[in-house]
């Protein structure tokens, strides 16, 4: 993890770096001190699974609710069949696009 800040007054910037061991990947929130890591905290948690001890608010933020995983970690297979553990929505949203193909224009 890396967390990069300037102080725009003092111009000052310090940036500071802590590793995130992978069977566990967490570490402490910094929300009680810096409102702003709120979003970019629930972002990573979305998009790799980091957990922030303490966030007030740790939910997926990109991602639909019922997704499984975390895309950024890139521990997917490029292709296969999923079966069952295919996200529900992607048949939906094929099924959507299919339909919708009636109105292209081009």
């Amino acid at each position: 993890m890396v967390y990069q800040l300037y102080s725009i007054s003092h111009r000052h910037m310090i940036r500071i770096r802590a590793e995130v061991p992978e069977d566990d990947p967490s570490i402490d929130s910094l929300v009680s001190i810096w409102d702003g890591a709120d979003w970019h905290e629930r972002e990573c948690y979305d998009m790799f699974g980091i957990r922030f001890v303490g966030h007030p608010d740790l939910r997926r933020i990109l991602m639909p609710e019922d997704w499984e995983g975390h895309p950024l970690r890139k521990d997917y297979p490029l292709q296969s069949d999923l079966g069952e553990k295919e996200w529900p929505g992607l048949k939906e949203t094929l099924e959507l696009s299919e339909k919708n193909k009636v109105y292209d224009v081009g």
